[in-house]
């Protein structure tokens, strides 16, 4: 399911980065059914966008909070970097620097 600030993200990643094609909920590690809110497996490079921050939600829970510990460390473990925006930080500044580090992480050839 797709949240607004999801559809956010891709709104303005679409308008900054048509380019740069990402994957949507892309399960990435092994006997796992963590999914992620947007991937570019080339580059290694996973976002994730965190909403409910400041209310008591899913990411904001103890248990929530140590959901997201474990998936971000798995994945990381396997060689991805992890940005994880809150809806504040859905903006140019932002995914120009997600977009930039894809580019170079590409043009490195990981």
């Amino acid at each position: 399911m797709t949240s607004s600030l999801e559809r956010k993200f891709e709104y303005l990643w679409e308008e900054l980065h048509p380019d740069i094609d990402l994957f949507t909920e892309l399960s990435l590690i092994p006997k796992r059914k963590y999914r992620f809110d947007f991937v570019s497996k080339e580059a290694k490079v996973v976002i994730e966008i965190n909403g409910q921050i400041w209310t008591k939600g899913g990411h904001s829970s103890g248990t929530g909070l140590m959901r997201d510990y474990e998936k971000n460390n798995l994945v990381q473990i396997l060689g991805y970097i992890v940005f994880q925006l809150s809806g504040d930080m859905i903006n140019e500044y932002w995914l120009n620097n997600i977009a930039n580090t894809i580019k170079m992480r590409l043009k490195n050839e990981l």
